[in-house]
C-alpha cells in the first residue's frame, strides 16, 4: 500500500524515537488512518510519542498514531 521510500522513512522515525522492532499495525478501517502497535515495554521505551504520532502522518499522508498493543485493536499485522 504505501511505496518503498515511505516504509523506510517510517523505520527511520521509530529509529529516532527508540524502536528498531518489527513495524506492526492493527486491522485497517479507513484508507485514510494507520495504527501502528507496540508492546507495553517497547511503547513506553519511546521518546515523545506525540510528535512521532505526527511525523507519521506526514510521512503517510494519512492520520497515524502509535498505541500501545492491549487487545482493543484486534490482531496486529506487518505494515506495508
Amino acid at each position: 500500500m504505501f511505496n518503498v521510500g515511505q516504509r523506510a522513512a517510517v523505520a527511520a522515525a521509530f529509529k529516532l524515537a527508540g524502536y528498531e522492532g518489527p513495524l506492526l499495525v492493527g486491522p485497517i478501517r479507513s484508507g485514510d488512518e494507520r495504527v501502528f502497535l507496540l508492546e507495553r515495554r517497547d511503547f513506553q521505551g519511546l521518546r515523545d510519542v506525540r510528535a512521532l504520532d505526527q511525523v507519521l502522518s506526514q510521512l503517510l499522508g494519512c492520520k497515524a498514531w502509535v498505541v500501545e498493543h492491549d487487545g482493543r485493536w484486534g490482531s496486529p499485522r506487518p505494515f506495508q
